[in-house]
């Protein structure tokens, strides 16, 4: 991971939204490119450069300018994204 100090509190949070999410689904690692997926929802656009699959930037503060990514502002708009 590339904040290691991050990891606890990242897991409480999965564990309290997601409380059956199993422990063996949970990926955690700084170059995301590693995870063959079809989609990933991140707030860090640099994280989609050698993602192979869409990519989707979860707003925050610190992503406001970005546009090259298509957006969700909020777990509602995940939600609606993918149900």
């Amino acid at each position: 991971m590339e904040f290691p100090t991050s990891f606890t509190e990242k897991y409480e949070w999965i564990k309290t939204h997601f409380q059956n999410f199993p422990d063996s689904h949970i990926v955690f690692c700084g170059d995301k490119s590693v995870i063959a997926t079809d989609f990933l929802i991140d707030d860090s656009p640099r994280h989609f450069a050698r993602f192979s699959g869409q990519g989707y930037l979860y707003t925050a503060p610190h992503n406001l300018n970005e546009n090259r990514y298509p957006r969700l502002n909020d777990w509602a708009a995940v939600r609606r994204q993918f149900l």
